[in-house]
């Protein structure tokens, strides 16, 4: 198998679930911006991450665009700040695909984590009104309310596993 690791990482956590993929998989991974340019005919397996911004996985409606046509085997991950057990994981992984991609792509949540120091302005700000939404509706005791006011991390190498195996089995 000749698979290439293709994402969009922000504050690093996809990134780094991307190398750790690339690694077990014994493949490259690339940046998307480095990526657009390649002929990705060359690959049997096309495996895209991004991260969950406001319910969409970042980058994958293009990359689906640019991937779908050349008939290739593919995979996708999306990382978000939430834990793996979450059980809202499902629908907002459903939700960036039609009904046939998703029963033909495997999709997968990777738990990642917030990083404040490598957020934007805007960014930045977007959490602080969603830092109050919280506070408002759960308390600034609850564990969510707790999890947003700092930055975290909650990447584990162990989450990747179901993502190689599966591309193992295409």
């Amino acid at each position: 198998m000749k698979a290439i690791v293709i994402y969009q990482s922000k504050t690093g956590f996809t990134k780094r679930y991307a190398e750790w993929i690339a690694v077990a998989l014994g493949c490259e991974a690339k940046a998307w911006k480095d990526a657009q340019s390649m002929s990705l005919a060359d690959y049997d397996t096309l495996i895209y991450g991004g991260w969950f911004h406001a319910g969409s996985i970042v980058g994958l409606k293009k990359f689906l665009r640019k991937a779908e046509p050349l008939g290739k085997k593919l995979a996708v991950f999306a990382v978000g700040a939430g834990p793996a057990e979450s059980p809202d994981i499902e629908s907002s992984l459903r939700r960036n695909f039609t009904g046939e991609q998703y029963s033909r792509i495997p999709a997968f949540y990777m738990p990642g984590g917030l990083n404040y120091e490598k957020m934007g302005a805007v960014d930045k700000a977007m959490m602080a009104v969603f830092r109050a939404m919280v506070k408002k509706q759960e308390g600034e005791n609850s564990q969510m309310y707790q999890m947003l006011c700092k930055s975290y991390d909650l990447a584990d190498e162990k989450y990747i596993e179901p993502l190689v195996e599966a591309c193992r089995g295409m």
